[in-house]
């Protein structure tokens, strides 16, 4: 019987990997206690192999208990020599403004999947960063748990 649940187990892995053939790159940073210091600006180092168009996202994730309705962050694009070739301040609205209600996906913790660049062309292929600060008015930003970047094949 244990074998048949391993298999069992086995297909359903292979299953799930194989719905999320677009991904080319997907990394997670966590904050410390949920507090996103605005020093703080986590970096994700990705490789382009290929010329096609590529959709570029946000993942943030934020607790019930975050005191405002929206959350400014700034991406910055960086390739292989450091140098900035893109950028953009982005207001993420995480709650209602008039019903007050959470959007995202979640109970007491919301995932945002904010689409930056639906389809980039990247002008080599190599390394390439993407640094994302938080630009809100509190030096410590509470009930941020993480924030993400996710590159993936653009959708012909």
């Amino acid at each position: 019987m244990r074998r048949v649940q391993w298999l069992c187990l086995l297909t359903l892995v292979a299953a799930l990997s194989a719905c999320d053939r677009y991904k080319i790159y997907e990394e997670v940073y966590d904050f410390e206690a949920a507090v996103w210091n605005m020093d703080t600006i986590p970096e994700f180092e990705f490789k382009i192999e290929d010329s096609q168009p590529k959709r570029i996202l946000l993942n943030v994730r934020n607790s019930i208990d975050f005191k405002s309705q929206n959350l400014y962050l700034t991406y910055y694009l960086l390739n292989e020599q450091g140098t900035e070739i893109k950028s953009e301040l982005i207001n993420i609205q995480l709650f209602d403004p008039i019903t007050g209600k959470p959007s995202g996906k979640g109970n007491s913790i919301f995932q945002h999947e904010i689409e930056i660049l639906p389809a980039y062309t990247f002008p080599k292929t190599g390394a390439y960063k993407i640094k994302v600060a938080q630009y809100m008015r509190e030096a410590n930003l509470q009930e941020i748990p993480s924030v993400g970047v996710r590159v993936e094949e653009a959708a012909n």
